[in-house]
């Protein structure tokens, strides 16, 4: 079961989906990880993917933009404060935050896609 949610996560991590949100969600409804060993290998899965993603637009020649050599200090920061925190915060508050979390975006997603179609709607109405 382990193997297939990694796969599942993995594939949606390719195509820009957010597999390791997936993956640790997968892991821990089914109880096959704790949440540490959910973390730990949605990292790898994270940085495995991430390198396939880096050759692939680096063969599209998209890699080269400012803005993204720009926003690598602020993801290093935060990377660095997320360790940090991690040593003074609970396992279990963790794992109940990351549900919180999943949660808002969820609602978020839907949110945002019921205005989108209700947008398409009134643009097709309109014969834009």
């Amino acid at each position: 079961m382990i193997y297939l949610v990694a796969c599942i996560a993995s594939f949606l991590s390719g195509i820009g989906i957010g597999g390791g949100s997936s993956f640790i969600i997968l892991s821990l409804l089914f109880d096959l990880l704790s949440i540490d060993e959910a973390r730990t290998y949605n990292l790898l899965l994270f940085i495995s993917v991430g390198i396939a993603i880096i050759f692939k637009n680096l063969k599209n020649q998209k890699i080269f933009n400012k803005k993204y050599f720009k926003s690598l200090f602020f993801i290093i920061i935060g990377c660095i404060c997320g360790i940090i925190l991690n040593r003074f915060i609970e396992q279990e508050k963790i794992k109940k935050f990351f549900y919180i979390f999943m949660l808002i975006i969820g609602i978020y997603e839907i949110i945002t896609s019921l205005i989108n179609i209700k947008n398409e709607k009134n643009n097709c109405k309109k014969g834009v």
